[in-house]
């Protein structure tokens, strides 16, 4: 088998390892440690590799961001999943200790049983091409499946590594990772898999979806969104909590040069406190923007098309009245390098209205949409009716205006007083809700994703439901109806 898989046809591919997957029968906790075991060391033993050929394929790309977001958190879940595999196989009872004795003792016995689904086939994507391939993976693997994983297309000398270092590890029949462009995207969505999961846009994920559809494949769709970040007034009030504001919210806008689905993008700040959140976040990217030059560790957007995108984005809203301000000021010479660079300095937009498309369409770079606000519950209202994001995120106390911002907006998870909170901590599910995706992983919910809940039961009682449901004996329906008229009479007090 060729590192790209290209020599065999992807459908074959998919043959072999559900053709293995029947033979073997579900895997052993201890097979399914050996598999996270040899999967996390084919990655870890070629991180100097994947770290240089990541940065690569984006233009350039800082070691440190691959070495955290992609390594290192690949690293803490592989571990976390090998270490509770044991416990996650083991069958779930659904009445409770006691409610089992007391069933076993009636005769009945019940059971829920984690089973493994089958293939799982995860598509990822190319701004964290390890973590967001890799993890998926770590899970569906814990939960005893087979794996085929297709690489983005934008990282060609990414992909090889990685898929190199898994073939030289796995035979294809328990994992198979496979390149190539947009046509073998499409072709392996529309795969007969026993469960897809896909990293991407909205859009992306729509199309996804529709054709695993046909198969009546199971989907889990991590997406994204415009994440929102609410200033409280507390938190406004006080200059060093506004001040740690600003510099948490501007450090995250630049990890990845802001090519993060879960980076924070539009910031709603109390009217009064608008003025020094912006300085502030300004002040904290004149340090960190110098250090990062210095240091070789500046990301570059992932290519020209991005960078024209997001360019197009501000001049839409400045000509419809907004106020870009960027961190760097160049003349257009400089601005010329740095488009040849696909550095975008990092920027924020003042008076933002409904009718710029940079209201709509997720940026995906550098860029901070800040709204000032008078009435906090005006904002959590306006947040409720919009798309639910990926992540909101709250800085301030635990209050009632937070506790209120909770309950009232949707998202795929909340952070409060830190970026990345929600998908960073292990054991925590990660996923959207509505247009940010469907579904979770990580951990526990990760392992359960990929498998089928199957109830076992059993009955040693004398006589049969079936017996029951048919009819016969006229003592069977009065017993019912007597039943059913003793819980008409309990609705009904309820209901009073």
């Amino acid at each position: 088998m060729s590192a790209t898989t290209t020599s065999t046809p992807m459908s074959e591919v998919l043959q072999l390892q559900r053709s293995a997957f029947h033979r073997d029968g579900p895997p052993s906790a201890d097979v399914r440690r050996d598999r996270i075991d040899r999967f996390a060391s084919a990655v870890i033993s070629h991180t100097d590799e994947l770290v240089e050929a990541i940065s690569t394929d984006f233009g350039h790309r800082s070691p440190v961001t691959t070495l955290i977001t992609d390594l290192g958190t690949f690293a803490i879940e592989a571990e976390h999943a090998r270490a509770r595999v044991d416990a996650w196989m083991r069958p779930r009872r659904p009445w409770g200790r006691l409610g089992s004795l007391v069933g076993r003792a009636a005769g009945l016995s019940a059971a829920v049983h984690p089973s493994p689904l089958g293939v799982v086939g995860v598509m990822g994507i190319w701004n964290f091409p390890l973590n967001l391939t890799a993890i998926p993976a770590v899970s569906a693997l814990a939960a005893g499946n087979r794996v085929m994983i297709k690489m983005p297309e934008h990282l060609p000398l990414t992909s090889e590594v990685f898929a190199n270092a898994v073939h030289d590890a796995f035979d294809v029949e328990e994992m198979a990772v496979l390149t190539g462009d947009v046509s073998v995207s499409r072709e392996f969505a529309s795969l007969d898999l026993d469960h897809l999961f896909f990293t991407g846009s909205a859009k992306t994920g729509s199309a996804v979806m529709a054709a695993a559809a046909k198969n009546l494949t199971p989907v889990t769709l991590e997406l994204g969104g415009k994440n929102p970040v609410v200033v409280s007034p507390v938190a406004a009030q006080k200059r060093s909590l506004l001040r740690r504001a600003a510099q948490r919210v501007a450090h995250a806008r630049v990890v990845n040069a802001g090519q993060v689905c879960i980076s924070p993008e539009v910031v709603h700040v109390p009217a009064a406190a608008t003025k020094a959140f912006v300085q502030d976040v300004f002040a904290t990217w004149g340090e960190v923007m110098p250090e990062m030059f210095a240091a070789d560790d500046v990301t570059t957007l992932i290519d020209d098309d991005a960078y024209d995108r997001i360019t197009g984005l501000l001049e839409d809203a400045e000509s419809k009245g907004a106020q870009v301000l960027t961190s760097v000021r160049s003349d257009e010479d400089g601005q010329e390098a740095l488009r040849a660079a696909r550095i975008l300095p990092p920027t924020v937009v003042l008076g933002v209205t409904k009718e710029m498309a940079i209201a709509q369409e997720e940026v995906f770079g550098p860029v901070l949409s800040v709204h000032s606000y008078t009435d906090v519950d005006e904002v959590i209202d306006g947040l409720a009716e919009q798309h639910a994001p990926l992540v909101a995120t709250w800085y301030g106390p635990d209050d009632a205006d937070y506790r209120r911002f909770v309950a009232r907006t949707r998202s795929g998870g909340v952070a409060r007083n830190d970026w990345a909170l929600s998908q960073s901590l292990p054991g925590l599910p990660f996923g959207g809700v509505g247009s940010s995706g469907m579904g979770q992983y990580h951990g526990r919910y990760g392992f359960d994703t990929f498998s089928h809940q199957r109830s076992v039961v059993g009955s040693r009682l004398p006589i049969s439901l079936a017996t029951l449901a048919n009819p016969g004996d006229e003592r069977i329906p009065a017993a019912m109806r007597t039943l059913l008229g003793g819980y008409d009479r309990l609705l009904s007090r309820r209901l009073r």
